[in-house]
């Protein structure tokens, strides 16, 4: 439904979707599944190679067996999405090189989401719940052994960072639903500092390289939805805020040589190590969007089975400025449509769903006053970029009996 489903998610969905609606369950829940996106990019009429990302995924819902107040209200939920090639994969090119920025770093970590969603009256519920991303720290050094070879010691950690995730549905009658949610800012990060000591044999020594930025990044967003229900058919409208305006550069330029022209490094970093100067990059500026989405479900009886077509559409404007200067920063305008259908025969559903987001060409013409070296960047004169995305999942669900 192309994200239009805060005002009526189920089961381990609502965690992320709005954890208030996790409130309504009546009965433990199950699901697995697959998913996969594949990016077909262009840049300059030619293909941009682009790794695709393939997810398992599996989450349940479980009502708390309370008394008192809580009898029948509360229901915890948990989802984990897992890549099936890495935890984390940071694909972040140095400053200046062209990359899909927000497209191609997508669902390339592991994520755990978890939500509680408790009714506080027959028809309003209240949710909160986290986001947790894969996050990775350590260091590389290179020195010389006790025989005088040199040799290399890595050490790294898999971390988490959390964001936490509020909802809110309210459901006035049986036909009309109201919803609204916030998520908080989430990443992604990696910090990798690579340090070289080649012993007294090498005089000349060598700068510290910092490898610091963010793989994947969430913006603080809030959303709001309502949707009608008449007969089988449900039409859901909403519309989400995205905070793009608090990323920063993917990477830190954090390490580069002496001889390197003022031009590419206005502002120097205070404390920089000898032979090193850190360069602040320009911010690039991103603003704030507002996300259209528009979703409809149908609910069919063919016999004992329950047949739930769906499809919707959203428009998510870019909040890329215009790359005329040395960034090569690239995102478009971006059209989506997704359809799916699920069929449930007892205690028992499959769903399959399907999405295409079409990226509209957009063109880059650089402002040569504006660039440190016509001759250095890539995007000169002018960069031409575009594409399409195809997202497929898959997913088997089992409703449970309840054990009071």
């Amino acid at each position: 439904m192309a994200g239009a489903i805060i005002s009526s998610a189920q089961d381990h969905e609502a965690v992320y979707y709005n954890p208030a609606a996790l409130a309504f369950a009546e009965r433990p829940t199950f699901a697995i599944g697959f998913q996969r996106a594949d990016f077909f990019l262009e840049l300059n009429g030619e293909e941009s190679p682009g790794l695709g990302a393939p997810a398992l995924f599996f989450g349940f819902g479980v009502p708390l067996p309370f008394g008192g107040f809580l009898e029948d209200r509360l229901t915890l939920g948990l989802g984990f999405v897992l890549p099936q090639t890495s935890i984390l994969i940071a694909d972040v090119p140095a400053p200046g090189q062209p990359s899909f920025l927000l497209v191609e770093n997508r669902a390339q970590t592991v994520s755990l989401q978890g939500g509680l969603g408790l009714r506080i009256a027959d028809s309003v519920s209240i949710g909160v719940g986290f986001l947790a991303l894969a996050e990775l720290i350590g260091d590389i050094s290179v020195a010389p052994n006790d025989e005088g070879r040199l040799g290399s010691r890595v050490r790294d950690q898999v971390i988490a960072d959390y964001s936490p995730v509020l909802g809110v549905l309210v459901h006035p009658t049986d036909w009309l639903s109201v919803a609204a949610t916030y998520h908080g800012e989430s990443s992604a990060a990696f910090e990798l500092p690579i340090t070289a000591e080649l012993g007294s044999g090498f005089s000349i020594p060598i700068p510290r390289l910092d490898l610091v930025g963010t793989a994947q990044y969430d913006p603080r967003q809030a959303s709001a939805e309502v949707s009608v229900t008449s007969g089988g058919l449900r039409i859901a409208a909403g519309a989400t805020w995205k905070q793009w305006s608090g990323y920063g550069n993917p990477i830190v330029y954090t390490a580069v040589p002496d001889t390197l022209p003022t031009e590419l490094c206005p502002q120097k970093v205070a404390g920089a190590a000898e032979g090193q100067v850190g360069c602040v990059q320009p911010a690039p500026d991103f603003s704030d969007t507002v996300v259209p989405r528009l979703g409809a479900e149908w609910v069919l009886q063919a016999g004992a089975f329950e047949i739930i077509p769906r499809a919707g559409l959203a428009w998510e404007p870019s909040p890329v400025p215009d790359q005329d200067a040395d960034q090569n920063y690239l995102d478009n305008d971006r059209l989506i449509l997704a359809a799916g259908i699920g069929v449930r025969y007892d205690d028992i559903s499959i769903r399959v769903a399907g999405q295409w987001q079409h990226l509209f060409e957009r063109t880059e013409v650089k402002n040569a006053s504006l660039l440190a070296d016509t001759d250095t960047n890539v995007g000169f004169p002018e960069i031409t970029h575009g594409g399409e995305v195809f997202f497929w999942g898959i997913e088997l669900g089992l409703e449970l009996e309840a054990d009071r």
